[in-house]
């Protein structure tokens, strides 16, 4: 069957309407069994559409949906995957759940990150499911849920499956291949004073005080360092101060200050290295001045979250060339190999599921948890052909 034929097995109409219907449906983080509306509205698409189709329940009354087109066990297999829960809709300008359309645009909640993608990839299971294409490789989708939290849903197929030779992840990348991204992990620094009266200062121990001091020697002599260890992709390292948190009130000498750090790391670096990076300074601190104390760790430090790693896919590797293929078919231009700006879940997949991963999907970041989120239609016709070309040229059909 022509590769055309198949395209238009699903309908750009459908497309659009399966979006707007997703994002019309609430996942938001803090609604009670969040993602259980969508994730039932997937589910009973997949039965109409005579797929493969079960649950998987991370969380309770929160599951992910698995879809999958079996082939003959003779090609390479491809996952399909996408995050259903989003952000809350904060301060948006329009109903964050109409799914209208304008000027091109289709608007709402989920619509750019990542809903879109979603309705995207189902399309494409449809569509090979219609034409009665007989893959090679099995074809699997997985909506899963939480990624905007603790990736629970990415983590539990990670260690029960489905399991897969490679993983398209749909995030938002202007329809531009994604091969890397940083690493992300939050990190709690307590230093730690003591407390006193406001009118005898001296003796206390500020905290406050002394974690100004040691943001400035983190900002003096660890992040110049970062150019040391730029990756030609991905870039050099990053680190934010987000939150500071200390004393009791004014009149007392604080005898505790919290600061909390975003550091985004590359392949060029180790977990081991971050936090060693951040003891060393506090150990020099501690030499040069005895009143200073500190300790460092994981924010989320129970174990239970796996490290979020960076993510590192070979250039040359099958799935990216599937992937140009797709855009060169689909979008009639070369592919533009990106490292994304943000952690996705392509990196629980590769790092700790050996799943090769590469992050593509319809609208552009900035769009991602605004006030007026929206994804272009084209973007999302594009993602659609380029899903569907490139699950055919990776998992081989006939």
């Amino acid at each position: 069957m022509e590769k055309q034929k198949i395209l238009d097995a699903f309908t750009e109409e459908e497309i659009f309407d399966l979006t707007a219907e997703l994002v019309s449906i609430p996942s938001y983080t803090g609604l009670k069994n969040q993602e259980e509306a969508v994730a039932a509205r997937i589910f009973d698409f997949f039965q109409k559409e005579d797929i493969e189709v079960f649950y998987q329940y991370p969380l309770d009354n929160r599951p992910n949906v698995i879809a999958r087109i079996r082939g003959s066990a003779e090609g390479r297999s491809l996952m399909l995957s996408g995050h259903m829960d989003t952000v809350p809709p904060y301060n948006m300008t329009g109903d964050p759940y109409s799914g209208s359309i304008m000027m091109g645009n289709l608007y709402g909640r989920g619509s750019c990150d990542m809903k879109g993608a979603l309705a995207c990839m189902m399309g494409t299971m449809a569509a090979i499911k219609r034409s009665e294409v007989i893959l090679e490789g099995d074809l699997v989708f997985a909506a899963v849920i939480n990624e905007e939290q603790k990736s629970e849903g990415t983590e539990y197929i990670v260690k029960h499956g489905p399991y897969t030779d490679a993983a398209i992840i749909g995030e938002p990348t202007g329809l531009n291949i994604a091969a890397g991204h940083r690493g992300l992990e939050w990190i709690q620094i307590e230093v730690i004073g003591k407390t006193t009266h406001g009118g005898t200062p001296d003796e206390g121990v500020n905290a406050i005080s002394k974690a100004a001091k040691l943001i400035t020697r983190i900002e003096n002599e660890l992040v110049p360092k970062f150019r040391e260890r730029r990756h030609p992709l991905i870039g050099e390292p990053l680190l934010n101060f987000g939150v500071i948190e200390g004393g009791d009130q004014p009149s007392s000498v604080a005898g505790y200050c919290n600061l909390y750090i975003d550091r985004r790391w590359t392949p060029l670096e180790t977990f081991d290295m971050v936090m060693e990076d951040f003891k060393q300074i506090i150990d020099q601190m501690h030499c040069e001045d005895d009143s200073f104390r500190a300790v460092v760790k994981r924010y989320f430090d129970n174990g239970e979250m796996m490290l979020h790693k960076p993510l590192e896919t070979d250039l040359n590797d099958p799935l990216i060339n599937s992937l140009r293929k797709g855009v060169r078919s689909s979008l009639d231009r070369e592919a533009e190999i990106v490292s994304f700006l943000a952690w996705t879940d392509a990196s629980l997949l590769s790092n700790f599921a050996g799943i090769t991963s590469a992050v593509f999907g319809p609208g552009y970041l900035k769009k991602a948890h605004s006030e007026d989120e929206y994804v272009e239609l084209e973007q999302l016709t594009g993602a659609y052909r380029t899903y569907t070309l490139a699950a055919l040229d990776y998992c081989g059909g006939k």
